[in-house]
């Protein structure tokens, strides 16, 4: 449902307005997709790695090397100068930029009987449910064409809110400062997606051809708030 991935004491402004009118339609549009069991895990492979990656699962953490397995539930991140490309068995790829971490929450996928590589399919071999968290950095995403009418699903959590896409590409990235303050910034390459802000109570689609950003702060006890970025002050006023 729209509250699965939403913390309790969030709080947030507005989705920036843009997007919200058709949030009646996008969110009802979706309502009646079936939950499907995906007890068995799908599988995530290393295909590059430039400079350094390591993968962190329960206390163990190691280098990663391309053509490697990454364990459902593991934390994959990247040095200063380095980037990596997880291609999962769903057709999805994820790049991640320098600095950059994102948590393998959830990827269950039903068995299906073929032999290929995951970057050269064009959709899903069969119903998966992916959901990752960016926690830092940036990530390109792309999304083959997932069976989403019978259940399949992919979700990308950041700090200001979930967004999930059945077919496309898009930018995504977190950059937190000083004193609790950060940014999170989306941008629609391909496709389309929606956007679920952080306390809110459905989706909205993101609007396409320009970079959506939100103002992120972090309280000492961890509550994130999340609001529109701070308009320009124009120069010589």
């Amino acid at each position: 449902g729209a509250g699965e991935f939403t913390p309790t004491g969030v709080k947030m402004r507005r989705w920036l307005g843009v997007a919200l009118v058709a949030l009646g339609a996008s969110a009802t549009g979706r309502a009646q997709t079936p939950e499907i069991d995906l007890p068995r895990p799908g599988m995530v492979v290393v295909t590059d790695v430039t400079g350094e990656a390591t993968m962190t699962a329960g206390e163990q953490k190691r280098m990663l090397k391309a053509d490697e397995r990454v364990r459902i539930g593991a934390t994959v991140a990247t040095a200063r100068r380095s980037m990596t490309t997880l291609s999962f068995s769903n057709g999805i790829a994820v790049q991640l930029g320098s600095d950059s971490e994102i948590e393998i929450e959830e990827f269950g996928q039903a068995p299906f009987s073929s032999t290929f590589k995951f970057p050269d399919l064009k959709a899903e071999p069969s119903l998966s449910r992916t959901r990752i968290k960016l926690v830092r950095g940036d990530v390109v995403v792309t999304v083959k064409k997932l069976q989403v009418v019978r259940g399949s699903s992919f979700v990308l959590g950041t700090p200001a809110g979930n967004l999930r896409m059945a077919e496309g590409g898009f930018r995504a990235m977190v950059r937190m400062h000083d004193l609790g303050l950060g940014v999170a910034t989306l941008e629609l390459q391909a496709g389309a997606a929606e956007f679920e802000v952080l306390g809110s109570t459905g989706y909205a689609p993101v609007p396409s051809g320009r970079k959506v950003a939100f103002a992120l702060e972090v309280d000492k006890s961890g509550v994130v708030k999340v609001g529109e970025m701070p308009k320009e002050k124009p120069k010589g006023k």
